[in-house]
């Protein structure tokens, strides 16, 4: 498996986990923030995003764990794979915008 793809299934996991959390606490099931899996950190380590853009990277990240959270649960493995997909690129095109302004 190629970086890429790995870092886009555990993007589509992650969404997939937050999809259900966020479901839950919608139905009054609170986890108290104690179901985070980390994701985030690993797929920021893989993608090597400097320090300096961290926080905007993550926000955009995030934006896409709560866009999950308005999609239909759906069983099939491939469920949300697209938004992963989606995900993806456009962080990684953040990365790409902060390279040419970091020096």
């Amino acid at each position: 498996m190629k970086n890429k793809d790995l870092i886009i299934s555990l993007i589509q996991q992650d969404l997939k986990h937050n999809q259900l959390v966020e479901g839950l606490e919608n139905l009054g099931l609170d986890g108290g923030g104690l179901h985070h899996l980390g994701v985030l950190e690993l797929v920021c380590r893989l993608m090597k995003v400097p320090e300096s853009v961290q926080d905007q990277w993550s926000e955009l990240y995030i934006g896409f764990m709560k866009e999950a959270a308005k999609h239909e649960i759906e069983e099939k493995p491939d469920s949300l794979r697209p938004l992963a997909e989606v995900c993806y690129y456009k962080l990684k095109h953040t990365l790409r915008s902060a390279s040419r302004y970091v020096k």
